[in-house]
């Protein structure tokens, strides 16, 4: 993937991030998770383990619109290196 198109997937995912429904909807999957965490019994596991699975889902799912914030972050510092060393070859 070139930088532009680093440029154009980190936009989006800023987009979906700073969304202020997508946020509303994230935190209102948090507070059901914390909610049923409480809920569940300590000789649950297969309850637990469900919840776990779901946090983790959750973040990851976040994690990835993140990242590809990140990653464009790393292309654009690349790419100005490379400006860099290119001007002083010369």
């Amino acid at each position: 993937m070139d930088s532009k198109q680093a440029a154009r997937r980190a936009d989006k995912a800023r987009m979906i991030l700073d969304n202020e429904l997508f946020a509303e909807a994230m935190n209102a999957l948090d507070e059901s998770l914390k909610r049923q965490r409480l809920q569940v019994k300590p000789t649950d596991t297969e309850g637990q383990t469900k919840l776990i699975l779901a946090e983790q889902i959750r973040h990851q799912f976040e994690g990835f619109l993140r990242r590809a914030i990140q990653d464009a972050q790393v292309a654009e510092m690349q790419l100005i290196q490379q400006q860099r060393r290119s001007i002083f070859a010369r």
